[in-house]
C-alpha cells in the first residue's frame, strides 16, 4: 500500500478536518494515519472522534487525548486551552474517552515495502511529549530507525527532514521525517489546515494546505463561554 495520508493536531476543528479530508479524498488513499491531539483548543472534539473512528484511521495517541482521559495532568496545560481541555472532558462521551484510552503512543507497519513508524511527539520515549523541531535532532534517530518513514507531530509546523543533510525534498530510497503540519490550528503563519499525502511508488511527497471556514469555529468558541480574544488565540490567529 503505497499511497498514504497523513494528518496531526484536529484539536477538536471540524470544518478544518472536513476540508482536509476531502482534499486527501481526491488523492484516493490507501492507508490513513492520524497522529493524534484530536481534542483541545477548538470546540467540536466529540465530532472529530467520531470522523476519525468512521473512516478507521490508523490513530495514535497525543497529550491533549490523554488530558480528557485522566492519563496526563491538567496542570500542564495553559489558560484557554485548560478550559477547553475541561469542556472537551465534558462533551466527550465515556464510550468515546475508552477508545481514546485505548489508543496507542506508537504505530508500525512492518510488511511490504513501505515501512514506517508513526508517533505523536517522538518515537523514543513519546509519553513526554518532545517537540522534534531540529533536523539535527531528528536525524541521529532515523539513523536508529529501522523504518524507512517516521510520522510525527505535535508541532504544528509542516517539515521534511531526510537522513542526508542538504536534501529537503522527497527522494526514494532515502530515510525521512514527516510532520504533515496541524489540521486545527496551524503555527507555520499559514492559518490554512495542513496536511501530507505520500505515494511511495510514483515517488511523491505533498504538503497540502486547504482553506476552511474559521469564523464558524471562532463563532463556536464563543458560545462555549471564551471572548473573542481567547478565541482567537485558540486558534493562534
Amino acid at each position: 500500500m503505497s499511497r498514504i495520508a497523513i494528518l496531526s493536531d484536529i484539536h477538536g476543528n471540524m470544518p478544518a478536518l472536513k476540508a482536509v479530508l476531502k482534499a486527501l479524498d481526491e488523492k484516493n488513499p490507501e492507508v490513513w494515519i492520524c497522529l493524534g491531539d484530536l481534542v483541545g483548543y477548538g470546540p467540536h472534539p466529540d465530532e472529530c472522534i467520531n470522523e476519525i473512528r468512521k473512516r478507521d484511521f490508523i490513530c495514535v495517541k497525543g497529550n491533549h487525548d490523554a488530558g480528557i482521559t485522566g492519563e496526563l495532568s491538567k496542570e500542564v496545560f495553559r489558560q484557554p486551552n485548560r478550559k477547553v481541555i475541561d469542556l472537551s472532558e465534558d462533551i466527550v462521551s465515556e464510550e468515546q474517552k475508552k477508545w481514546v484510552r485505548d489508543l496507542p503512543l506508537i504505530a508500525t507497519n512492518t510488511e511490504g515495502d513501505t515501512k514506517w513508524i508513526a508517533a505523536h511527539a517522538s518515537p523514543v520515549n513519546p509519553s513526554k511529549w518532545e517537540y522534534l523541531e531540529s533536523a539535527f535532532k531528528m536525524r541521529p534517530m532515523l539513523a536508529e530507525l529501522e523504518q524507512q518513514f517516521c510520522f510525527i507531530g505535535h508541532t504544528h509546523r509542516p517539515a521534511l527532514v531526510s537522513e542526508q543533510i542538504g536534501i529537503n525534498k522527497f527522494q526514494p530510497g532515502l530515510k525521512y521525517f514527516i510532520n504533515p503540519g496541524s489540521v486545527g490550528q496551524s503555527r507555520d503563519g499559514d492559518y490554512r489546515a495542513s496536511c501530507a499525502f505520500l505515494d511511495t511508488e510514483k515517488g511523491i511527497y505533498e504538503n497540502i494546505r486547504v482553506e476552511y471556514e474559521m469564523e464558524g469555529v471562532l463563532s463556536d468558541l464563543q458560545s462555549l463561554g471564551f471572548s473573542r480574544r481567547e478565541a482567537e488565540y485558540l486558534l493562534k490567529v
